[in-house]
């Protein structure tokens, strides 16, 4: 309190917070981006076989008053950077071209919203699309190309 004039007044203290609006996540999706293994034919008409352990990217957007492991706490997903995948298929290729595995996964998009609190809270701003992808364990796509 801060007396002036004879008169007291009270200073409010100011805060802010950021929380997910807008969530909508889409199930069984195939992470382009975000290759996990190749095998590219040397030979014509060679047979392409992938069976390995691999390691698959978790992206999370975060920012507008928001930490990867705020945004990785609303979506209910790990934080941690990557996921360990098992990736096993195989196929007929021909020369020059390869067979890729790419993990399945959720996808999520949202928007983060800011607020900035005094006696009131306010929304101070809303940021624009974020997208999460979060891979699971034991699901990949290998595709010819």
């Amino acid at each position: 309190m801060q007396k002036r004039n004879g008169e007291i007044s009270t200073r409010a203290a100011v805060g802010n917070y950021s929380k997910v609006i807008s969530k909508t996540s889409k199930k069984n999706y195939t992470n382009t981006k975000n290759e996990i293994a190749r095998c590219t034919a040397q030979t014509k008409g060679m047979t392409c076989m992938i069976n390995k352990t691999a390691s698959a990217t978790r992206t999370i957007d975060a920012g507008f008053g928001l930490s990867r492991d705020g945004v990785a706490a609303s979506l209910n997903i790990s934080k941690a950077k990557t996921q360990s995948v098992s990736v096993t298929c195989s196929a007929k290729v021909s020369k020059g071209h390869s067979l890729v595995a790419y993990p399945i996964g959720t996808r999520y998009k949202y928007k983060i919203e800011k607020h900035i609190t005094t006696p009131l809270d306010y929304k101070a701003g809303t940021s624009g699309w974020k997208y999460a992808f979060d891979p699971a364990p034991a699901k990949v796509s290998c595709k010819v190309i």
